[in-house]
């Protein structure tokens, strides 16, 4: 799979989390074999729950990342993976796919 630049995917990569990033290749892979065309906000899922338990997307089970728990404002919780206490955190983007609530 490619990998774009400012990718959660290339963020995994940079930062020695191959194993999470097949993780992701196989559920893309098993999306592109039934014609689906999607997208997946991975920061997301790798933060689990609210509780810190971990997501699962098409049968697969991602583990619970520190940093993207971090991402998303949420408290770590001890099950989380980290890899490196250095990792750099990319900052949360403001997309425009939805209007602004007024």
């Amino acid at each position: 799979m490619k990998t774009l630049i400012n990718t959660t995917r290339r963020w995994l990569l940079e930062n020695h989390y191959e194993d999470v990033a097949s993780l992701i290749d196989e559920v893309a892979g098993k999306w592109e074999n039934e014609g689906v065309r999607t997208r997946r906000n991975w920061w997301d899922v790798l933060a689990g729950d609210r509780e810190g338990g971990p997501a699962t997307v098409k049968g697969v089970k991602f583990p619970v990342l520190r940093a993207a728990r971090i991402r998303k404002g949420w408290k770590v919780t001890a099950n989380c993976l980290c890899r490196s206490r250095n990792e750099q955190i990319p900052p949360a983007r403001k997309t425009a796919r939805w209007p602004a609530e007024k």
